[in-house]
C-alpha cells in the first residue's frame, strides 16, 4: 500500500512540475512586406543574464514556439542577417503561463544589405529520433526527373540498375505514397516509381524502425513518399517544362484552390524519356572447362502521362471528407543486341557464337482512388477512416531473336544447312488489383498519456498469363507456332488483416511507448500449364498457407538536456515472399540461367533493435543511430547446375540466419548563413550463416560469409546573391557481400544550379546527374562449379534544363494537412535546428 501511495504522489509531483511550465510563441514578419520570415533565430534569456536559456528558428511562415519555459521574467531576441535585432521583455506567472507575440516586425539593416543579399532556402532535412524527413523541392538535381531519381539522392537509400530500392543495404523495405501502400507491390513499384514525376513529390520520410501502428512488412523499415498538396489560402499553381541532353522532355501543370469550405488540387504531367545502357559478363564453368561471355548495349524510350486530383470538404468544424485519385498511363520500348560467346577456357577462338536480339514493348496503366473521413473530437483526439482501390495493369510484349554460328578448330564458321535462326514472341499480361482499408483512433487522454488503436486490411489479387510463340527456323518469325511448354498463368491472392494498439506515457524527461500488432494473412497461389489452362480437371490444388503472428514494439526516450535526446527501441518485423518469388514457372529469357520461383518459401522474421542519440545546436544537428537486426529463415537466390541437362538454374530458398549490425551518422550544418551541408554515413556489418540442402539429387552448399561495408553521402547547398543557388552531391558505396560473391565499390557526383527571376515567379534549374560518368554496378559470383563477373550501367552523364512558372497567390499562410503525412511515433520531437546550445 505504501508503494502505491508513493507512486501516486510521484505522479502528482510530476504533473505539478509539468503544469508549472509555460510556453512562448509568436510570428516574425518583414516590416516592409508584412510577410512571415523563415530561419529567424529567436532566443530567450532570463532577465539580467546574457546566457541563452532556450531558443527556436521560425518556420516557412515566420511562426515559432518555445515550450517548457518556467515561470519568471525574460528577454526575447529575434535576429537574422540583413535585419536589425528586435528585443522584447515578458513575464510568465502561475496565472499567465503562456505568452503570444502576435507580430514581431523586423526592419532591414541597410548596412548589412550593402554587404550581401542572399535568399534563404527551406531546410532540406529534418532530423527526428524515429525518422528523417527530406524536403525534395530543394534538390536541384531532381528537377525534371522521376521518383527513382529522388530516392537515389536520399541518404542510406540505394537504387540499383533495375530500379530496385534498398535501405541500409537491405532490400526488404516498404515504399508508401502518402502514408499508404497505394497499390505499390514488390512486383510493380520499380515501374511505378519510374512514372511518378519528381515535381509531384514534396518530401521523403525514412522510418527505419516503425512502431506497431505501422505495417510489420519490411525488415529495413518504411520509405514514405509524400506528394505535394499545398494548403495555402486562395488559388495558385505552376507550369513546368524541361529537356535533357539524351532527348528526354517533360512538362507539367498543377493548380490548387483552398478556402474555408473546400480544398482542391489537380496535377497533370507528361514525361518522354530516352536512355542508353550496357552490360558485360564473363562466366567460367569449372566442371566442363568452358566459358560464356557477352558484351551488350541497350537503348530504350518511353512516354508517360501522370495525373492527380483531389478535393476535401470541410463539412463541419470537426469533420473532413476527402476524395482523391491518381492515374498513370505509360508506354516503354527497349532494344538490345547481345552476342554470347562460347568456348574452351584458355582458347583464343570461340567454338560457338549466339547473337540474341531482344526487344520489348510495354504498356502500363495505374489507378488509385481513395476516400478519407476524419472526425476531430479535439485537436488531439480524432478518428480516421480511409478506403482505397488500386489497379495495376501491364501488357508486356517481348521478342527474342537468336542466331547461332559454330566454328571449327581454326576459327572458321561451319555451314549448318536449314538453320538461319529462331524467333520467340512472349507476351505477358500483368493484372493486379487491391483494396486497402484503414481505421485509426487516437486520443491524448492526458498531457502524459496517449492511446492509439486501429485496423488495417490489405486484400490483393494478381492474375497474370504468359504465352510463348516460336519459329525455330527463322530469324524473322514467319511461321510462328504456340510453344505450349512455356505457357504459364499465375494466380496470386494475399489477404492481410491487422489490429494494433499503442500506449504512450511521458513523465518529465522520460517517455515510454509500448505497442502490439497482430497480423493474420493467407496466401493462395496457382500455376497453370497450357494443358491445365484448357482442362480444369488436370489442375493441381491451389497452394495455400495462412499465418498469424504478433509484432510487439517498445520505445523508450530520455531528454538528457534541452539539446540532447536518447532513445532505445525494439520492434519485430518480417519480409514476406512476393508473388513472383512463389511462381514455379521457369523463365528462360536469360540465355545464361533459368530462373523460377519457389511456392514453398516462407517469410523471414527480424528482431530490430536501435539506439539513437540526437544532439542539436543553433546551426547544427547530429543524429547517431546504432542498430542490430538478427533475421531467421533468410530468403536468398541460389544458383546451381542441373545434374540432368547441365544448365544453370536460379531460385529462392529459406537458407539460413543472418545478422545485420550498423552505425549511421546523419548531420546537418549551416555555415556562414549561406552554406548548408547535409552529411550521412552508414557503416554496416552483415553476416550470413553457412547452409547446405538437397535439390535435384545433389547437395548445394553455401559457405557462410560476412562483410563490413559502408556508404556515405554529402550534399552542399550554397545560396548566392541574386536568387541563385548551387548544389553539389557526392555519394560512395563500398564493396558489399552477396550470397555467392560480392559487389564492387562505386561512387557518383551530381551537380545543380538554380536561378529565380521576378520575385521567384520564374525559376530556371540546370542539373547534371552522374557528372563523372561513374554510376556502374559490378558483381562477382561463384561456387565450386562456376565463376561469373558482371558489370552493368545505364544512361550515364545527363544534363537537364527545367523552367518553372509560378502563378496565383503564393504568399498566404499554409494550413496543416493531416491526411497525407504519417503520424509521429511517440517520443519524436522534430529538430530542424530548433535547439540552441551555449
Amino acid at each position: 500500500m505504501k508503494k502505491i501511495i508513493s507512486f501516486l504522489l510521484l505522479l502528482v509531483l510530476n504533473a505539478t512540475v509539468a503544469f508549472a511550465q509555460g510556453s512562448v510563441k509568436g510570428r516574425v514578419l518583414d516590416k516592409r512586406s508584412n510577410m512571415g520570415l523563415e530561419f529567424i533565430n529567436v532566443v530567450i534569456r532570463k532577465e539580467g543574464s546574457d546566457k541563452i536559456l532556450k531558443g527556436a528558428i521560425t518556420d516557412t511562415d515566420g511562426h515559432f514556439i518555445i515550450s517548457d519555459v518556467p515561470n519568471g521574467n525574460y528577454t526575447l531576441t529575434a535576429s537574422s542577417m540583413g535585419y536589425k535585432d528586435i528585443v522584447r521583455t515578458f513575464s510568465l506567472t502561475a496565472t499567465s503561463p503562456n505568452k503570444n507575440f502576435i507580430a514581431l516586425y523586423l526592419s532591414e539593416d541597410a548596412k548589412s544589405l550593402d554587404e550581401v543579399v542572399v535568399t534563404a532556402q527551406r531546410a532540406d532535412m529534418k532530423l527526428e529520433v524515429d525518422r528523417k524527413t527530406f524536403s525534395v523541392d530543394q534538390q536541384i538535381s531532381n528537377a525534371g526527373g522521376v521518383a527513382t531519381d529522388v530516392l537515389e539522392n536520399i541518404p542510406s537509400v540505394e537504387v540499383d540498375n533495375e530500379g530496385n530500392v534498398s535501405l541500409r543495404g537491405n532490400s526488404s523495405v516498404e515504399i508508401w505514397i502518402n502514408g499508404k501502400a497505394s497499390g505499390l507491390t514488390t512486383d510493380n513499384r520499380a515501374n511505378v516509381l519510374q512514372q511518378l514525376p519528381a515535381e509531384s513529390i514534396d518530401r521523403i520520410e525514412v522510418i527505419d524502425n516503425p512502431s506497431s501502428k505501422f505495417s510489420a512488412e519490411g525488415s529495413a523499415g518504411i520509405i514514405n513518399i509524400v506528394l505535394k498538396k499545398d494548403r495555402k489560402a486562395g488559388y495558385y499553381g505552376s507550369v513546368q517544362a524541361g529537356a535533357n541532353t539524351r532527348g528526354g522532355a517533360n512538362t507539367s501543370f498543377n493548380i490548387n484552390y483552398n478556402s474555408s469550405l473546400i480544398d482542391a488540387y489537380a496535377n497533370v504531367g507528361y514525361h518522354h524519356r530516352k536512355r542508353e545502357g550496357g552490360s558485360w559478363s564473363e562466366q567460367n564453368n569449372i566442371n566442363t572447362n568452358t566459358y560464356q561471355r557477352y558484351s551488350a548495349k541497350n537503348s530504350g524510350q518511353g512516354n508517360n502521362l501522370f495525373t492527380r486530383a483531389g478535393i476535401t470538404l470541410h463539412a463541419t468544424k470537426k469533420d473532413d471528407i476527402s476524395l482523391s485519385g491518381m492515374f498513370s498511363l505509360g508506354n516503354h520500348k527497349n532494344n538490345s543486341l547481345t552476342p554470347y560467346e562460347y568456348g574452351t577456357i584458355g582458347s583464343l577462338l570461340n567454338s560457338r557464337l549466339m547473337n540474341r536480339s531482344t526487344s520489348s514493348n510495354n504498356d502500363m496503366r495505374m489507378m488509385h482512388v481513395e476516400l478519407d473521413y476524419r472526425h476531430n473530437f479535439s485537436d488531439k483526439h480524432y478518428l480516421d477512416f480511409s478506403v482505397s482501390y488500386n489497379k495495376w495493369k501491364a501488357d508486356n510484349e517481348n521478342i527474342f531473336q537468336d542466331t547461332t554460328t559454330y566454328f571449327d578448330a581454326a576459327g572458321y564458321p561451319l555451314v549448318m544447312p536449314g538453320t538461319t535462326g529462331s524467333y520467340q514472341y512472349r507476351p505477358m499480361y500483368v493484372n493486379n488489383r487491391s483494396w486497402e482499408i484503414k481505421f485509426d483512433y487516437e486520443n491524448q487522454i492526458s498531457k502524459a498519456m496517449r492511446l492509439q488503436a486501429g485496423y488495417q486490411g490489405n486484400l490483393s489479387k494478381e492474375n497474370t498469363p504468359q504465352e510463348s510463340f516460336v519459329d525455330r527456323n527463322s530469324w524473322a518469325g514467319y511461321n510462328l507456332v504456340e510453344d505450349r511448354l512455356y505457357y504459364n498463368r499465375f494466380i496470386y491472392k494475399n489477404d492481410i488483416h491487422a489490429l494494433y494498439t499503442t500506449l504512450s506515457y511521458n513523465s518529465g524527461k522520460f517517455g515510454l511507448m509500448a505497442g502490439l500488432r497482430g497480423e493474420y494473412w493467407k496466401v493462395n497461389t496457382e500455376t497453370y500449364s497450357w494443358a491445365q489452362e484448357h482442362d480444369a480437371s488436370l489442375r493441381d490444388k491451389p497452394f495455400k498457407k495462412d499465418y498469424f503472428q504478433l509484432f510487439p514494439s517498445i520505445f523508450m526516450s530520455y531528454q538528457l538536456t534541452e539539446n540532447d535526446q536518447l532513445q532505445l527501441n525494439y520492434t519485430r518485423r518480417l519480409r514476406r515472399p512476393w508473388g513472383g518469388e512463389l511462381n514455379s514457372f521457369r523463365n528462360t529469357s536469360d540465355a545464361t540461367v533459368v530462373s523460377f520461383g519457389n511456392p514453398e518459401l516462407t517469410p523471414e522474421y527480424s528482431n530490430s533493435f536501435s539506439l539513437n542519440y540526437l544532439r542539436t545546436w543553433r546551426e547544427h544537428s547530429l543524429l547517431v543511430s546504432a542498430y542490430y537486426r538478427p533475421t531467421t529463415d533468410v530468403m536468398q537466390r541460389i544458383i546451381y547446375r542441373s545434374s540432368t541437362d547441365g544448365l544453370l538454374y536460379q531460385t529462392g530458398f529459406n537458407v539460413a540466419k543472418s545478422t545485420s549490425t550498423g552505425l549511421e551518422l546523419t548531420a546537418r550544418n549551416r555555415l556562414f548563413r549561406i552554406l548548408n551541408l547535409s552529411t550521412s554515413a552508414n557503416f554496416y556489418y552483415y553476416k550470413l550463416n553457412g547452409f547446405d540442402f538437397d535439390i535435384d539429387g545433389q547437395t548445394i552448399t553455401g559457405q557462410g560469409n560476412s562483410n563490413f561495408t559502408w556508404n556515405a553521402r554529402m550534399q552542399a547547398s550554397l545560396m548566392l546573391p541574386y536568387d541563385m543557388s548551387v548544389q553539389l552531391t557526392g555519394s560512395y558505396n563500398s564493396r558489399q557481400s552477396l550470397a555467392q560473391g560480392y559487389r564492387s565499390p562505386s561512387g557518383s557526383v551530381d551537380f545543380g544550379f538554380r536561378k529565380s527571376f521576378l520575385n521567384k515567379m520564374l525559376v530556371l534549374s540546370v542539373n547534371c546527374r552522374d557528372l563523372l560518368d561513374t554510376r556502374k554496378w559490378k558483381t562477382y559470383t561463384g561456387s565450386d562449379s562456376f565463376t561469373r563477373h558482371q558489370e552493368s550501367w545505364r544512361s550515364g552523364r545527363t544534363f537537364r534544363f527545367t523552367l518553372t512558372w509560378n502563378f496565383g497567390n503564393t504568399t498566404k499562410n499554409k494550413k496543416k494537412d493531416n491526411n497525407m503525412e504519417m503520424d509521429d511515433d511517440f517520443g519524436s520531437q522534430p529538430y530542424q535546428n530548433s535547439g540552441t546550445g551555449e
